[in-house]
């Protein structure tokens, strides 16, 4: 959980995050990254994707639970710069 923090923007650099974890951590064999890299190159895209939408989710339902939502203020915003 803390190395994949920062990651998540940026295509590739969760692959880097992983492979340092896994240095630390002798669950996965290093040269058996090689394998999760040629993987990894086609998937990339869509995981920062699915983690950005994940964010914004979210920071939706915490300000909803914390009863600082403001659906209205959102709709005007999506709206004004869509």
């Amino acid at each position: 959980m803390l190395t994949s923090k920062g990651a998540a923007g940026v295509t590739g650099a969760a692959f880097v995050m992983l492979t340092s974890t896994l240095i630390v951590l002798p669950v996965v064999p290093v040269a058996g990254m090689v394998l999760i890299l040629g993987i990894h190159r086609f998937v990339g895209t869509g995981l920062a994707i699915v983690n950005l939408i994940g964010n914004g989710i979210a920071t939706i339902a915490v300000s909803s639970w914390n009863k600082t939502f403001d659906k209205e203020k959102m709709k005007i915003t999506l709206t004004k710069n869509g």
